[in-house]
């Protein structure tokens, strides 16, 4: 009795040491351009995320066909090329994993400091938005089972949405870089 006890704690406090050392973060990006009533996607957009001192945290990138910020791991990049050869090889599935291994680890250390953002788009600077970001993890050990195929590692997870607003854009005066 006392070992299965043992195991069911190990593999809870696994879960849960995973839970807080492993994390996914989900940035939306939307841009709403009022004369026309729409939302547009804005390709080149640069995302600073600060904490409450004005520090950068970590930088991202928008996707150029969605309203979606990939994040740049200061070492391995953004891991969006081995996340698109993923589903053709094995090769690329194993790079795809150690690449989301080193975001996933290096994500948890900073996501839940987010206060502020930069964006920077061809149009404008925006700079030291206030953002709240929501943080999910409350369910960790409900659905935690160590099986890939049923529940896998869990992770922490994070999400943002920003929306810049063609107002604050033409309010602006751009100077050439």
């Amino acid at each position: 009795m006392s070992v299965i006890v043992v195991i069911i704690a190990s593999v809870l406090g696994y879960g849960y040491w995973h839970s807080l050392t492993h994390a996914a973060f989900h940035v939306q990006l939307d841009f709403k351009d009022h004369d026309n009533g729409t939302e547009e996607i804005l390709p080149r957009v640069g995302i600073d995320f600060l904490d409450t001192e004005g520090r950068v945290l970590a930088q991202g990138v928008s996707d150029e066909h969605y309203n979606y910020v990939h994040l740049i791991h200061p070492e391995v990049g953004d891991c969006r090329q081995a996340e698109e050869s993923a589903p053709f090889s094995g090769e690329g599935r194993n790079a795809w994993q150690t690449c989301f291994e080193h975001l996933s680890t290096w994500i948890a250390t900073w996501a839940g400091k987010v206060s502020r953002v930069n964006v920077n788009t061809d149009r404008c600077t925006r700079r030291n938005l206030p953002v709240t970001v929501s943080e999910s993890n409350s369910d960790w050990f409900l659905w935690w089972v160590p099986h890939p195929h049923i529940g896998g590692n869990p992770y922490k997870y994070y999400s943002l949405s920003i929306t810049v607003d063609e107002k604050d854009c033409a309010n602006q005066v751009m100077t050439p870089d």
